[in-house]
């Protein structure tokens, strides 16, 4: 296979005439890289010391870096320890404080915030967007007390900021609280007046034997007030019956961690408890009423929430009746600190025989109406006449305002802004308002105006114009996306994967001077109108030049795809594409926005995107990478928030467990795995702290995204991951690299591994290891223990694997089949202990939640329990998802599929894939920079040529050092190379502004075997 890749570069007047420059209007001719980002254009945000919910004693500190400004802000306090300009690639700066205020009127009353709120599944410090140009993030539930003392005030406030290289924007949103939920009968319910329950008091009913029948249902509405702190953030009873859940005769509704769990104990004793949790799915509305029922029929427990049947587990046992009280609100024995509840009941029931789904769908569904043949045998009601609310009662104000102030430099820079509520009207709860700040923190001049440019946006399918407005408070141009159809490719009709979207931008600068133009554009959740896949969970967005040509310019892809009611703000089914462009004086250009959702050049695309967790819940960074638009491939959380893990969900592509099921979907979990995981001397991990993003490129030919952080104070570690477009497995490659700046003894320290420790959703039956060679041993693998079931071996040869095979979920997975997992090591260099060093690996038996599994874990040498000064780790490690068995693959690869039919099932898969893409690369012009993730190479002259052997996938090769994104062509066997489906557009560009030079990105097909082997010869 013979590559080559010209230059055909035009002029620069002509270059800039097909970019559609006009220039009769510009006030001199302008490089084209004028256009694209400066080495200063880029946001990197963090926690100081890694993130507070997992690392003690950590500050809740969040900073953020660009080119030309740094700050860091306490989430507590709300102030900044630092925010001013910053010398390119400088660090730790000399503190210079700002002092910000944010002020509140309420009925005339005025109260100032005291402090941001606590962290918790949907509250506190939450990150909205992050990516190369913008980084947004908030903290909610601000308290306020006020100005000249009294009681605080009930309201719903949170403050933002959103974080571009230039610019900084502060915005404080507030809306009047709900009201207290007042104790006892006082309060509203669900049919009538309820049963307020405040978290300090209950509602005890003295036992009698009606309360505990041997079989029975237990039905009650409970009312889970929007703000999720306090007593029901851990463990609450909502009812308890006996005592506590190791009490024999127990049974009660419980909170755990937001979740409602039925729970019995029969025979008494830690043995004996009996739970059921529903998954996060059956999570309770907050805000709202939820009908809650458990049943026992002397045979199974079961549970229902709002009418459905949420989980059930066969018991086999008669229960013991009890002879202590039925508490509501608290645990019956007032142990645990009573474990209080808060929020409401109503209608609460006791029945001497366990109710049938439809029956308890009934009470569920209209619980105002007295079924006759549903007679309990007991009953509270609570006041007939109270008030009924679906929602807890809301606050209103008059004589209302918001103000928010900055200062620094000891008050000589102040800037502040103010809304007033008009006079004779009144601010009600569902109304937000809100006040903002925008400065240019480098010299704090306001940057409020919007900037003198204009943005238009048509459908290049229809000329249909598409909504644009400039958001002050962000300081983006939003472009509204939602509703377009996707244009199918030639000679097809949608749905297809082939299938994308085309917008026309014209963007102009009519001033004397550079002005940047910052942009996001915008699909809601009605919005998405791709057909086929899951499309939000791929989309690639490219800016192309008018004649489709890519041109580098980069787009952060932002995205969120849940929608738990407790997430409010920022909550639901969004897409944003964030990118911005530097426009020279008097300059109009006309750019594509292409949107491609599963192909790109008929080949699944490859994309690392942002998803935001808010209506998730945790709200930290979360990053997913994914090839076509059919569910996530692989998933990663560098600050390790909820899995303390690096590497979290990971899908096969491509397959399914039934005939019958749809293709292009989600496929099942088989995720876990983690980079450089470090254990203290006591046995103790010694988590990653100060985790940066550094955002490469996003696709979608290949992504590249570096993690770089600490770990202690004697480690710094980088992990760029990367994922190119393929059409046959998931193939992650991540190169890591550890250094050691003092000595760090350890108990046990874990280089790579495949699940993890924390986090791991398959296991395999079988392990194997080898080399180029073949096999050097496979054995039966001996779940859980945490402990190392086999003595770590040695890896030799060039090209060491290692392969878990056999595999099958550690749970219930609907998306299903199970798949193989497996490690190449591309290439390694270490010291560690002094000594130069190979890799070792080994099988760890993992215990996790009650669960047995096994990851494979890449180690130090024997003997090595300390890290000197210098040691240090560089290594390329290849993340193989493998098709378990054949007729699980729908997809196109041949060569796979004929590789599954013979060795399915087997170590040989990875083998396959190490010796199969072992690439070897003879250069004639040109400089060759590295073989994985792609064959990366510097050209000459806009050049290069070279010989390649190897490959049996898509081989993703980049050529830098181009003066041009555009007129090139590429070669293979003297032919030109093409995979266009809707013109140019199969390969992928990218910018690099320090060289201010341009990268272009393919994939090439493997070559054909019947033509001199895997040989390639250059073309002249």
């Amino acid at each position: 296979m013979n590559l080559v890749l010209k230059s055909r570069f035009l002029g620069i007047s002509s270059l800039l005439g097909l970019l559609g420059f006009s220039p009769a209007a510009m006030a001199a001719p302008a490089p084209l890289s004028d256009l694209m980002p400066r080495p200063g254009d880029f946001t990197s945000m963090w926690w100081a010391e890694g993130f507070p919910g997992i690392i003690p004693k950590a500050p809740w500190k969040r900073c953020v870096q660009t080119g030309s400004y740094a700050m860091d802000q306490d989430m507590v306090s709300l102030q900044f320890g630092h925010l001013g300009p910053i010398q390119a690639g400088t660090e730790h700066q000399i503190p210079s404080p700002a002092k910000l205020e944010l002020l509140l009127k309420a009925d005339g009353k005025l109260y100032q915030c005291s402090k941001g709120g606590a962290w918790s599944r949907f509250t506190g410090p939450r990150l909205i967007e992050s990516g190369l140009f913008m980084q947004r993030a908030d903290v909610t539930d601000l308290e306020f007390t006020p100005v000249d003392g009294g009681a605080p005030v009930s309201v719903e406030a949170r403050f933002e900021t959103a974080a571009w290289p230039d610019r900084l924007g502060l915005i404080f949103a507030a809306r009047p609280g709900r009201e207290s939920i007042k104790a006892g009968e006082a309060s509203f319910g669900k049919v009538g007046g309820g049963y307020g329950l405040t978290g300090t008091n209950d509602f005890v009913i003295p036992h009698d034997a009606t309360l505990d029948p041997l079989q029975f249902t237990l039905e009650l509405w409970a009312f889970v007030p929007a703000k999720k702190g306090g007593s029901n953030s851990g463990t609450s009873w909502v009812a308890c019956k006996n005592r506590n859940e190791a009490f024999d005769g127990n049974y009660g509704i419980v909170f755990q961690n937001g979740m409602a769990q039925a729970r019995i104990n029969i025979g008494g004793g830690g043995g004996n408890q009996h739970e059921i949790s529903p998954v996060p799915q059956r999570a309770l509305q907050a805000d709202a009423w939820s009908h809650l029922a458990m049943s026992y029929d002397g045979d199974t427990l079961r549970f229902y929430i709002n009418g459905q049947e949420a989980g059930s587990k066969k018991i086999g046992k008669v229960r013991t009746p009890g002879q202590h009280a039925l508490a509501f609100g608290r645990r019956e024995d007032g142990g645990g600190n009573g474990m209080h509840f808060t929020g409401a009941i109503d209608q609460i029931r006791i029945y001497d025989r366990a109710l049938n789904l439809e029956e308890i769908h009934q009470r569920a569904v209209v619980p105002e109406i007295v079924n006759p043949h549903l007679k309990p045998l007991r009953e509270w009601n609570f006041s007939a006449d109270g008030q009924a609310s679906g929602k807890c009662p809301s606050m209103s104000w008059k004589d209302a305002s918001l103000e928010i102030k900055l200062s620094a430099n000891k008050d000589a820079v102040r800037m502040q802004k103010r809304w007033d509520l008009p006079k004779d009207q009144t601010w009600s709860a569902p109304n937000w308002q809100q006040v903002s700040l925008a400065l240019n923190p480098a010299t704090f001049e306001s940057v409020e105006a919007p900037p003198p440019v204009t943005v238009n946006a048509s459908e290049m399918a229809t000329g249909t114009a598409r909504p644009v407005e400039y958001d002050s408070a962000i300081g983006w141009f939003r472009v509204n996306l939602d509703g377009i159809a996707p244009i199918a490719p030639p000679g097809k009709s949608s749905p297809s994967n082939d299938a994308i979207e085309r917008i026309k931008l014209t963007l102009a600068n009519p001033t004397d001077r550079e002005q940047m133009a910052r942009l996001m554009f915008e699909k809601n959740a009605n919005g998405f109108r791709q057909g086929i896949g899951s499309s939000i969970t791929g989309i690639s967005a490219i800016l192309r030049d008018m004649d489709g040509n890519p041109t580098g310019i980069p787009v952060q892809l932002s995205k969120n795809w849940h929608n738990e009611p407790e997430g409010g703000v920022h909550a639901g089914h969004w897409f944003h594409g964030i990118s911005q462009l530097r426009l020279p004086a008097g300059g109009t250009v006309d750019l594509e926005l292409t949107l491609a959702y599963g192909h790109w050049g008929g080949v699944p695309a490859a994309s690392h995107a942002q998803l935001s967790l808010i209506g998730w819940g945790s709200n930290q960074l979360w990053h997913q990478a994914a090839l076509g638009s059919w569910g996530e491939s692989i998933c990663f959380e560098p600050d390790q928030a909820q899995a303390n893990a690096t590497i979290t969900d990971v899908r096969p592509l491509m397959v399914k467990a039934k005939d019958e099921d749809a293709p292009w979907n989600w496929t099942g979990n088989v995720g876990g795995g983690d980079f450089l995981r470090f254990f203290s001397p006591a046995g103790e991990r010694v988590p990653h702290s100060a985790m940066r993003a550094i955002h490469h490129r996003s696709g979608p030919c290949l992504t590249e995204v570096t993690y770089a952080g600490n770990i202690g104070d004697g480690i710094r570690h980088s992990t760029t991951v990367s994922l190119a477009r393929s059409d046959d497995i998931v193939r992650g490659i991540y190169h890591i690299r550890m250094d050691v700046t003092k000595p760090m003894d350890f108990s046990r320290f874990v280089v790579f591994q495949i699940g993890a420790d924390t986090y791991n959703f398959s296991r395999e039956r079988k392990m194997a290891v080898g080399n180029e060679t073949g096999l050097a041993r496979e054995w039966n693998t001996q779940w859980g223990g945490n402990t190392h079931r086999t003595p770590p071996v040695e890896c030799t040869g060039r090209i060491p694997w290692a392969s878990l095979h056999d595999g099958e979920f550690v749970a219930n997975e609907t998306n299903g089949p199970p798949a193989n997992r497996g490690i190449v090591i591309r290439s390694w260099k270490a010291r560690l202990g002094g000594k130069d060093s190979s890799p070792w690996m080994a099988e760890r038996g993992l215990t996790h939640h009650q669960i047995d599994s096994s990851t494979l874990d890449i180690v130090p040498p024997p003997g090595v329990m300390r890290l000197e000064p210098g040691d240090f780790i560089e290594t390329t490690v290849e993340h193989l998802v493998i098709p378990k068995f054949a007729k699980d693959y729908y997809g196109p690869g041949a060569a796979l599929r004929a590789a599954l039919t013979k060795d399915e099932n087997t170590w040989r898969m990875i083998h396959r894939e190490a010796v199969g893409n072992d690439y070897s690369v003879t250069m004639q012009a040109g400089i060759l920079e590295r073989l994985h993730p792609d064959i990366r190479i510097r050209t000459e002259k806009d050049t290069a040529t070279f010989e390649l052997t190897g490959g049996i996938n898509y081989i993703p090769i980049t050529f830098t050092g181009l003066s041009s994104p555009r007129n090139f062509t590429l070669t293979v066997n003297g032919v030109p190379f093409t995979q266009a489906i809707h013109g140019s557009d199969f390969w992928q560009t990218d910018y690099d502004p320090v060289s201010r030079t341009w990268s272009r990105t393919y994939n090439i097909p493997p070559s054909d075997r019947n033509r001199q082997g895997i040989g390639l010869v250059p073309t002249p």
